[in-house]
């Protein structure tokens, strides 16, 4: 892990801040495996189900579980990923091998993301099935398959699929394709399909693209992770790399002074760009002006992220909208993705963020 003497947190207080923020999420999880979205700023609870959001939170407690911890954390894993899965999964109509998670939690399919299919690929791929509950395989190869049919020849993704209208071209998330780029290239670790690695790798590619082409490069997070995670079986390195070097740029760019990594000051921002620049530091060429701005900001930025953690009370260790009312009037709304991002960027900061280099393994 990078330490600066100004900024780096202390190896104890981080600790507190990963166990009190998997604590709280772990509280969240009620009513069989259903989390509670969230509070007001007022305290008041957020009577919403977000089928994205569960999937999140269920991929960072599925990353905290992977280490050692004395934390009890499986039965947590374990129901929400049943209900997840009994809740939200269908088939796709007229597609009997194509399954997809539907934002009704009740079974009433009206309407699947693509962001929500990745999420709960990048989650359930990365457990172990001998310890938690996860979907079969065949089940995940299904969601896989629901994600392939949402991408065109050039790797563009429609973002939503309608049960009666089938996709709908009319509204484009900036998360979607990176989340579903790293569901598909998690999916391989269970079924060995390198047309998996192959979408992932168009998805990329098309971002880089059109980015390369419009100018505008926007600070996607998850397009990072997915770089990260399908570097050791890519075949076009270079694009990919120049890729991550303009998000990169683009989330530096809006660093502030405080160790805020965006203008608005808010939490998740800086927690989610955490995340992507954490997941592709070790990708960067070394010596580079990006690498070296980089290593400077990160520590302050995790140390501004710990400010917006709640000490004491009824929600310890969650996370708020900001840090504090000057930054944000609504700064004490807690919600489960704002402490779930927090979760994953202060766990890669602890680990080092550890990467596989070299020539790396090749596609089946």
């Amino acid at each position: 892990m990078t330490t600066d003497a100004a900024y780096a947190p202390e190896l104890a207080a981080l600790n507190v801040a990963i166990d009190g923020a998997a604590q709280w999420l772990i509280r969240q999880c009620r009513f069989a495996g259903r989390f509670e979205y969230g509070y007001d700023a007022r305290g008041v609870p957020m009577q919403r189900y977000n089928v994205a959001r569960h999937a999140g939170a269920l991929y960072a407690l599925a990353q905290f579980g992977e280490r050692p911890s004395t934390i009890a954390v499986d039965p947590t894993i374990d129901a929400a990923s049943r209900y997840l899965a009994t809740a939200c999964i269908r088939t796709v109509p007229g597609q009997a091998d194509c399954f997809a998670l539907w934002g009704d939690p009740e079974g009433r399919p009206l309407e699947a993301k693509l962001g929500a299919a990745g999420l709960a690929l990048a989650a359930w791929c990365g457990m172990d099935a001998n310890q938690v509950w996860r979907p079969p395989v065949k089940v995940l190869s299904g969601i896989g398959a629901f994600i392939a049919s949402l991408q065109d020849e050039h790797g563009h993704f429609i973002s939503k699929y309608h049960a009666s209208k089938g996709g709908m071209t009319q509204w484009e998330s900036l998360y979607y394709p990176g989340e579903a780029a790293l569901g598909l290239t998690r999916l391989y670790a269970v079924d060995e399909n390198p047309d998996w690695l192959d979408a992932a790798e168009r998805a990329l590619l098309y971002l880089a693209r059109k980015r390369r082409a419009s100018g505008r490069c926007e600070p996607d997070h998850w397009a990072l992770l997915a770089t990260e995670a399908l570097w050791p079986f890519a075949m076009e390195r270079k694009a990919l790399l120049e890729h991550a070097v303009m998000i990169v740029e683009t989330m530096l760019a809006e660093g502030q002074s405080s160790g805020a990594l965006s203008r608005c000051g808010r939490t998740t921002p800086t927690t989610t760009r955490l995340e992507g620049l954490l997941a592709v530091r070790s990708l960067l060429p070394p010596g580079h002006a990006v690498t070296r701005s980089l290593e400077r900001m990160l520590p302050a930025a995790v140390a501004y992220s710990l400010r917006a953690r709640v000490v004491g009370g009824l929600h310890e260790g969650a996370v708020q909208r900001a840090p504090e009312r000057s930054v944000d009037a609504k700064a004490t709304e807690l919600r489960i993705d704002y402490a779930q991002h927090a979760l994953s960027a202060w766990m890669a900061w602890r680990d080092g963020a550890t990467h596989i280099e070299g020539a790396g393994a090749k596609r089946g």
